[in-house]
């Protein structure tokens, strides 16, 4: 059986919760997962 994901708006989007941590961009409808962010990135922010 073929998957056919679900399209989101962007307001939708904004009030997505899957309950995890997990961070999703949404492009041309559909959300697509970020990858977790870097230690290195984290101490980056951190310090600006």
């Amino acid at each position: 059986m073929a998957y056919t994901p679900v399209k989101l708006n962007f307001e939708q989007y904004l009030e997505y919760d899957d309950g995890t941590d997990n961070r999703y961009e949404l492009f041309s409808g559909e959300l697509i997962p970020m990858a977790p962010e870097s230690e290195e990135n984290g101490w980056t922010v951190q310090v600006k």
